[in-house]
């Protein structure tokens, strides 16, 4: 029962901090907390008719000590399927800590936090099978994937760019649809990430000088900034490409305070 007690007021603090990251665009509030902030959507297509089946909306906080905030929601599909995560990283994009809260077709399937303290990945889940416990052991060199495509652009953080080519990546993929006895409980595994090359990369949200990595073959990536924001993800094997529509973002002053 403490454990439990524990993990509500953390994820409660979470999301308390969560909702105080960043000014909403176009303020000028001040925030001591705020290096710079970023604000977007994400608009979900099939790639071969156009047609929108989704949409995501994200918020990022680049705090003064190098971390970062991304909370992100997204939603498409029938029956329907909503995510709710707030994902906080290091300097470098390793994951810290994550809570993820998925629907699917107007029913709950869980709810989790999972957080990492050096080498061990602990989880606790509050979902329709009860409360769901795991811990298990990562390598220094791994990212989250939670599901909203923005998160899924710091897949790349340790990506040796000196040495190029194939190199092998470590994810814990929670379950996108958080079906089966485990709901939202991940597991870990590879893939094979390259990168392809510089490219300039025009959506609806502007044109932007990118980094395009590819993922086992399958999935290709373009991330911007230093803050690796996702500019494009197109999935072809299943006819699917994710662009950015939507940028807002600023950084605070010395004193501070944002920008006007």
């Amino acid at each position: 029962m403490f454990r439990i007690f524990a993990i509500v007021i953390a994820v409660g603090t979470m999301a308390q901090a969560a909702a105080q990251t960043g000014p909403a665009p176009g303020t000028s509030v001040g925030n001591a907390n705020i290096s710079r902030w970023a604000d977007g959507t994400i608009e979900y297509r099939v790639q071969s008719t156009g047609a929108v089946i989704g949409r995501e909306q994200w918020h990022l906080t680049a705090h003064p000590d190098g971390t970062r905030t991304m909370q992100a929601r997204n939603e498409y599909g029938s029956p329907g399927l909503q995510r709710h995560v707030i994902l906080r990283a290091d300097a470098k994009l390793r994951p810290i800590e994550a809570y993820v809260q998925y629907w699917v077709g107007g029913h709950w399937r869980g709810s989790g936090l999972f957080s990492v303290h050096g080498h061990k990945l602990t989880a606790v889940a509050n979902t329709p099978n009860g409360v769901l416990t795991h811990a298990i052991d990562v390598p220094e060199n791994f990212s989250f994937i939670p599901h909203p495509l923005s998160t899924d652009a710091w897949h790349m953080w340790y990506y040796d760019r000196g040495k190029g080519g194939d190199q092998t990546i470590t994810v814990y993929d929670m379950p996108g649809g958080a079906d089966g006895p485990q709901s939202i409980l991940g597991r870990l595994y590879t893939q094979t990430l390259r990168r392809i090359g510089a490219e300039d990369i025009t959506t609806p949200a502007g044109t932007f000088p990118t980094d395009h990595y590819r993922i086992d073959d399958a999935v290709d990536i373009y991330v911007t900034g230093p803050d690796a924001i996702m500019v494009r993800f197109a999935w072809a094997p299943a006819d699917r490409v994710y662009e950015l529509v939507r940028l807002e973002r600023g950084e605070a002053l010395r004193d501070g305070s944002a920008p006007n």
